[in-house]
């Protein structure tokens, strides 16, 4: 975990310790994905008026395959490298940015409530404390799992938009995980929420399941 100094840029872009199984075999052979997507970076705005909030959004990169999923996300710091850990915020970058939330949307979903293809649906959010390793993990999980479309019940149609980790740190590290959809059905929701639930804890060792059993919530966006 970096400490509350600037981290120098050797290191606020340091690539994660993470495995490339999609890109074993032959290196030359792209595995498209169904969607295209937008990675996002949320820069921290004190400014309450929603232009202000929108202009904080900073889209890191877009991608279609697997390939450059990883290419993106193996070179953007970890939740837990940048959010609030019980003493600062951290700075990234040469700009020194503090990076509040990271979102992965839909290409032409943006992630905010206004968009059209948001308002009529909502989120599933569950807001917690978490450690470091644990946050990284649900994040990763969260991502493939919404690439892949893993989480969506095929038999009900794609309703997921995009999905967010937020950091909710003052005094104490708290953070927020979100997933968006476009519907309020009672029926697709609550299969999607099982559905996230198991992939979000894949891996999870057991003696840490205990304290880290996810509890969602749901909210409509209009």
């Amino acid at each position: 975990m970096c400490g509350s100094q600037p981290p120098p840029a050797s290191t606020a872009l340091r690539p994660f310790p993470l495995f490339w199984k999609a890109m074993e075999g032959n290196q030359k052979k792209l595995h498209p994905l169904e969607h295209e997507w937008v990675l996002w970076k949320h820069i921290a705005c004190h400014k309450k008026d929603a232009n202000a909030w929108k202009d904080s959004m900073k889209e890191l990169g877009t991608f279609t395959t697997i390939e450059d999923f990883w290419r993106y996300f193996n070179h953007v710091p970890r939740p837990s490298e940048i959010f609030y850990d019980g003493e600062s915020k951290k700075k990234v970058g040469m700009n020194n940015e503090v990076i509040e939330e990271y979102s992965l949307f839909k290409k032409g979903i943006e992630p905010e409530w206004g968009d059209p293809l948001n308002k009529p649906g909502g989120e599933w959010f569950w807001r917690t404390h978490l450690d470091s390793d644990v946050l990284d993990l649900f994040w990763q999980n969260l991502v493939l799992g919404v690439i892949g479309e893993s989480i969506e019940e095929a038999s009900l149609g794609l309703h997921i938009n995009g999905v967010r980790v937020v950091d909710k740190g003052k005094n104490y590290p708290i953070f927020k995980i979100e997933l968006w959809m476009d519907t309020k059905d009672v029926e697709v929701r609550e299969k999607i929420r099982t559905k996230l639930v198991e992939c979000l804890t894949n891996g999870l060792p057991a003696h840490k399941f205990a304290k880290n059993n996810p509890r969602f919530e749901w909210k409509d966006h209009s």
